[in-house]
């Protein structure tokens, strides 16, 4: 891709999160989008089909091959911390789109036009390993089949991210969902978050 698509891609995503922010996902037209972009619609469907697009491109570059994910990555403490460092990726375009844009994306999904769900169960090979290597270290006591656990973690992760839209944001998604998995998982204690440590995220 050349740097001027590249270019382009972004200044048309900017704005379309603006717009979705803004006005609510379905009441933003492509020449609403175009117009916020300042560029012609022939250059919007150069690179992109429509709204839908957009969104299937921000969900799928959550990518784990990035420098400012991978250097985390491999210095976190325990296989659990790189678990959830997974999960947070997902959670971090969430509360950037915040409750009500976030809500529209499973709109879209039960209306059959996203795959938010696939997509999140896209990691569920890493974490998989990752929670054999954690129930092999103590860290989750856990007993059952990581491929068992390891996807409802992401389940979790999911449902609680709906409850989030649902109640309009009203409780923070990172210390909920957290809290969560470190139940269902039964993390060891000394690797569960103190409160405080709960109250940074």
């Amino acid at each position: 891709m050349s740097e001027a698509s590249t270019k382009f891609q972004k200044t048309i995503m900017e704005a379309a999160i603006k717009l979705f922010k803004e006005k609510g996902y379905e009441s933003v037209s492509v020449n609403d989008i175009c117009k916020k972009a300042e560029i012609a619609r022939s250059t919007f469907y150069i690179n992109f089909s429509g709204k839908k697009d957009i969104i299937d491109m921000i969900l799928n570059d959550v990518r784990l091959d990035r420098d400012d994910f991978f250097g985390d990555f491999v210095a976190a403490e325990n296989d659990f911390e790189r678990m959830w460092m997974l999960c947070n990726r997902y959670l971090t375009v969430a509360i950037d789109f915040g409750p009500e844009l976030t809500g529209a994306l499973f709109r879209l999904e039960l209306m059959g036009e996203l795959d938010v769900l696939d997509t999140t169960h896209k990691v569920d090979e890493w974490m998989i390993k990752l929670a054999v290597n954690s129930q092999k270290a103590g860290v989750i006591l856990n007993s059952e089949p990581a491929e068992k656990i390891a996807p409802l973690g992401v389940d979790i992760a999911y449902y609680t991210t709906y409850e989030w839209c649902k109640r309009k944001g009203n409780f923070n998604l990172r210390q909920v969902i957290r809290r969560r998995e470190e139940s269902m998982y039964n993390l060891a204690p000394e690797y569960r978050m103190s409160d405080e440590e709960l109250a940074k995220l």
